[in-house]
């Protein structure tokens, strides 16, 4: 699918605004796990945010699966469902997901066996509410030290107000997504010399920590976020 003048505007931007705040400009070093992470997290949220807008535009089919709302024990909500799934797991040829795009970086055609989505959804499910919710299961050497829900913090609704600014299409948020996780993955690979990073990952742990990161962030209520009203 080839992205429109305004996804690539998105596509830009994003990438732009992570090496901005985890290095890899003017000489700093960038943070690679943390990097990935906040990327993954990210287009978690903003895959939620695309279902919801395809649900409302009929893009996708509004049944009781498309969207279902799990509340835990402390009163906080958490979204499931096939509109999610199809937004961050279960992309088409026309409408990719992040996945779809993400698993490229990888630059590895056995990546799907080596990457269980399906194990990394139930992990979530399970985890639901718990401490180790959204913390990414990855080796301490990549140095990660900021959790996916900082990043989501720090950084959705500055993105949130910037796709508002250039009018993108929600239902292209994956593929701006998509496009930049693997863009960065070069960089985070250490494949640029003229780039410092704090360490440089394989290609399919980069992909791994996306997911990681993306699936959980997928969940989270936009209300208590601010990204909705």
């Amino acid at each position: 699918m080839t992205p429109d003048a305004i996804t690539q505007q998105a596509n830009a931007d994003i990438g732009g605004y992570i090496m901005m705040k985890y290095g890899g400009v003017e000489g700093a070093t960038l943070q690679t796990a943390n990097a990935v992470s906040a990327l993954g997290a990210l287009a978690g949220v903003f895959a939620q945010a695309q279902a919801r807008a395809m649900l409302a535009s009929g893009a996708l089919p509004q049944t009781q699966s498309s969207l279902v709302e799990a509340v835990t024990k402390d009163g906080a909500r958490y979204y499931f469902g096939d509109a999610i799934n199809a937004c961050v797991l279960e992309g088409s040829r026309e409408r990719p997901s992040f996945w779809n795009l993400a698993a490229a970086a990888a630059q590895d055609p056995e990546i799907g066996a080596k990457i269980d989505l399906n194990e990394i959804a139930a992990h979530t499910a399970h985890e639901l509410g718990g401490p180790g919710f959204g913390v990414p299961r990855i080796d301490a050497r990549y140095g990660l030290s900021e959790a996916p829900i900082a990043a989501v913090r720090a950084h959705a609704l500055v993105l949130l107000e910037r796709f508002k600014q250039i009018n993108i299409d929600p239902a292209n948020l994956m593929l701006a997504f998509g496009l930049v996780a693997q863009g960065l993955a070069s960089f985070v690979a250490g494949e640029h010399k003229d780039v410092q990073v704090s360490v440089a990952m394989p290609r399919v742990e980069i992909v791994r920590l996306y997911m990681e990161a993306a699936v959980p962030m997928s969940k989270l209520d936009l209300r208590a976020l601010g990204m909705v009203s």
